[in-house]
């Protein structure tokens, strides 16, 4: 998984918010670890650490927190059909697989299996496009399955389109100088 960026997302006040978060939840801690006779030496940074990880691993994904914040939840297995083009505009090649995305709030992966090789992205964005759906666009990398004297790896660029309810996504891909090939997508919610 890679760090990705969020356009318009504000990372930095909700990390603020889980530092000042800590730094009340302290007092509370040592008051209560008090009443119970306990000696506990827990620090600001390792209640703000359970903090975060709390909230990049669960808190994010729950529907008040994603609505309020505007985040997508792109998690799942999601079926996959592209085309890819030639110059013309005229379909070459038809192909299926599976996609699987695993997000936290602070990364992403994205990976692409077909018959014929699988690809596994690299550094990402996401933009929610008001009225249109959630933009992700992404780097990969292909690597072609064994026997496939034809394909060579290669790396490319993705873009995909969620829908609103994030069930399905349309995009466009296009490859680097080893493949010089590009297509469409259509991923939909399995």
């Amino acid at each position: 998984m890679h760090d990705y960026s969020m356009r318009g997302h504000p990372r930095e006040r909700l990390i603020f918010v889980l530092a000042a978060a800590a730094f009340s939840i302290m007092p509370l801690i040592t008051t209560l670890s008090g009443w119970l006779g306990v000696g506990l030496a827990v620090t600001n940074f390792t209640i703000f650490g359970v903090l975060f990880v709390l909230f990049d691993r669960f808190v994010w994904r729950t529907w008040a927190v994603r609505r309020l914040f505007g985040l997508p939840d792109l998690n799942g297995k999601w079926i996959c059909h592209g085309r890819q083009f030639d110059r013309n505009g005229n379909v070459t090649q038809e192909w299926e697989g599976v996609a699987t995305i695993v997000q936290t709030w602070s990364r992403i992966s994205v990976a692409i299996y077909t018959e014929t090789s699988r690809s596994r992205s690299g550094p990402a964005s996401i933009e929610r496009d008001e009225g249109h759906g959630v933009k992700l666009v992404y780097t990969y990398q292909n690597e072609p399955a064994p026997g496939q004297p034809n394909l060579n790896p290669h790396r490319g660029t993705c873009e995909l389109l969620f829908s609103e309810d994030c069930t399905e996504a349309i995009g466009t891909y296009f490859n680097d100088h080893n493949r010089r090939s590009f297509g469409e997508l259509k991923l939909t919610r399995s």
